[in-house]
């Protein structure tokens, strides 16, 4: 994309700074973007904006003020069409997809499609992605298929949160290893899985979470829900006839597809007052490059490199 000089300069909006690092990381971020839709529409792939991107696009035309990162949807069936046969298009574009299944260090149920894993100072990485050096992407979210049957969803959901809760809570030091050695075998026994070395266990939990998060089909379910957030939110749940269509709405320029009962859906998620912009809090520090840029300044001043003035502050 073509962006005006004025785009990359810090804005205020709705009374919140989007500074001009958050300019250039919002227009990578669509460099991203416009890949993947590339590609989903070459292969007739569904999906659809999701969460705070698609709040963005039906109240803002465009990125939240305070929200730094896209989020997507696909129904379970797109996903695996996306896996199998435009993934590798992706690759060859310079883009990674990362998930629980082809990373044993990744820990989250939302796939990501990303262009670096670190910090890049290269020249032409720099000109493609608008001077941003820091990861960026965008992050796939499954819809999967809620059992109608109640006993169904409820027996679901048991394994589902025992399976994703340990996952969570396996690196975390104040949980002594014999109590989550106890519970991965109750777990292990309950659904008959092989065991893995010790250091693999969080992996597989993350991967058996998403698994089992397939188990029902689309003639099982008048619902879809994406299982990380309902589980937590029952009321985050969408009638799947909402996303049987989708309509196309401006984001930052473009038109990208939304699910056609976007109005629904928005409510269900957010509330009825959906269109009144309030901050919420996130799952995440923001800007999410706060980190790395710390470390990007730390690398450089440990190999006594001036860091360029357009880095030295967020």
């Amino acid at each position: 994309m073509n962006y005006p000089k004025e785009y990359f300069k810090k804005e205020i909006i709705d009374g919140f700074e989007v500074s001009a690092m958050m300019k250039c990381c919002r227009a990578a971020q669509m460099e991203v973007l416009e890949r993947f839709d590339e590609i989903c529409r070459r292969h007739a792939i569904r999906y659809f904006l999701g969460y705070g991107t698609l709040l963005g696009a039906v109240r803002h035309k465009g990125f939240i003020p305070w929200d730094d990162d896209i989020d997507i949807w696909m129904l379970r069936g797109d996903r695996e069409r996306f896996i199998d046969e435009a993934l590798t298009e992706l690759i060859t574009a310079g883009l990674e997809f990362v998930s629980p299944h082809n990373d044993q260090t990744y820990n989250n149920l939302a796939f990501r499609l990303i262009n670096t894993r670190n910090y890049c100072l290269r020249e032409e990485f720099l000109k493609k992605y608008h001077m941003f050096p820091f990861m960026a992407g965008l992050d796939i979210f499954t819809l999967n298929y809620v059992p109608r049957d109640k006993k169904q969803l409820k027996d679901l959901c048991t394994v589902m949160v025992s399976a994703n809760v340990l996952a969570q809570e396996w690196v975390k030091p104040e949980i002594s290893r014999k109590e989550k050695i106890e519970t991965y075998e109750q777990l292990r026994s309950m659904l008959g899985f092989e065991s893995v070395e010790e250091k693999q266990i969080p992996n597989q939990l993350w991967r058996l979470t998403d698994l089992l998060g397939g188990t029902y089909d689309e003639e099982d379910a008048d619902f879809v829900a994406e299982w990380s957030y309902y589980t937590q939110s029952p009321h985050k749940i969408f009638n799947k006839e909402w996303f049987a269509e989708c309509v196309y709405l401006e984001f930052e320029s473009i038109k990208l597809p939304c699910p056609k009962n976007y109005a629904e859906v928005l409510t269900a998620e957010f509330g009825d007052d959906y269109m009144t912009p309030k901050r919420m809090p996130g799952d995440h520090e923001y800007p999410y490059y706060k980190s790395e840029h710390a470390r990007m300044l730390r690398d450089l001043k440990n190999m006594g490199i001036d860091c360029p003035e357009i880095y030295k502050n967020l």
